[in-house]
């Protein structure tokens, strides 16, 4: 595959990390980066994570069809106010790394109307609690899943390449539609960081346990809670942003816990009484769910 020009578009953990990948896959590639301050810029630079860096403000009108690939690794509401800028001819292709995709697709389809294009929404199924290019790593790709989002009239060309492009990089695929795609993953990656959060918040909140987390040097949580909180209060501006993307599937995903939360309460009577066959019904259902869902029998 073609691929000698490269410019990702926003270079921290993600953006930096698939510079890595791509340096290691494909040494021969220039890569280019845009990203918002100085700060980020000589990060990149000590890091040798491109060959060229600019500040946003110096990247004022690009020529987008210089690159073979453009990646958008920013947040989503900065893709939605760039795709309107971009070219309807050439053969640039173009994907993004946004968590939401139902908002990203209806731009694209809005902006190339009936023609052809080559814009292919990608989400790697991956990431850290670590955030800028500081963290970024050559692996964090690597065996992970990236979901496919074709929106109309796509080339089948671009989605070949994309796929092609991912798998190379280590990842595996698979293609989903945008309402399916946020509407999964409302379920499966916005509300655990919800829950996570929350859970931290709640702990934290607690007169008893504050007083004796403050009491020691060392922590007296267990494993269950370390594995609970590790994602806990990530990248604010990342996840208010997918918040605000995806408010309508997060919504519902919230009051579908929050009535199995009332029912499982309610096991628990005001006399002392117990519903002790109910609450195992729900962990022998919890254990054939998470067979099912982590793909693990």
């Amino acid at each position: 595959m073609n691929l000698s020009k490269v410019l990702i578009y926003g270079m921290g953990l993600m953006g930096g990390s698939l510079a890595l990948a791509i340096q290691k896959k494909f040494p021969d590639t220039e890569i280019t980066a845009v990203v918002r301050s100085e700060k980020s810029k000589n990060t990149i630079l000590k890091k040798n994570l491109s060959n060229q860096v600019f500040l946003q403000s110096e990247f004022i009108s690009p020529d987008w069809n210089h690159y073979d690939l453009v990646v958008f690794s920013t947040p989503v509401a900065s893709i939605l106010k760039i795709i309107p800028t971009l070219p309807k001819s050439g053969n640039t292709i173009f994907i993004d790394l946004g968590s939401t995709k139902e908002t990203i697709v209806s731009a694209v389809e809005s902006h190339y109307a009936n023609t052809t294009h080559h814009y292919i929404s990608t989400h790697p199924m991956c990431g850290s609690e670590q955030v800028g290019a500081d963290a970024a790593v050559p692996d964090l790709y690597v065996d992970k899943l990236c979901i496919l989002t074709s929106p109309k009239l796509a080339s089948n060309t671009s989605l070949d390449f994309v796929r092609l492009f991912w798998e190379k990089i280590g990842s595996w695929t698979m293609e989903m539609d945008s309402k399916s795609h946020d509407e999964t993953l409302a379920y499966l990656s916005h509300l655990p960081h919800v829950i996570s959060t929350l859970l931290v918040n709640v702990a934290g909140s607690n007169p008893t346990t504050k007083k004796e987390i403050m009491g020691t040097s060392k922590p007296i949580t267990g494993g269950g809670f370390r594995d609970m909180s590790r994602i806990a209060g990530s990248n604010p501006d990342m996840w208010i942003s997918i918040f605000k993307e995806n408010q309508v599937f997060l919504k519902k995903s919230i009051d579908d816990l929050v009535k199995q939360l009332l029912e499982f309460r309610d096991l628990f009577g005001s006399n002392g009484s117990f519903d002790e066959d109910k609450i195992r019904k729900i962990w022998e259902l919890a254990h054939v769910n998470k067979e099912e869902i982590r793909k693990t029998k």
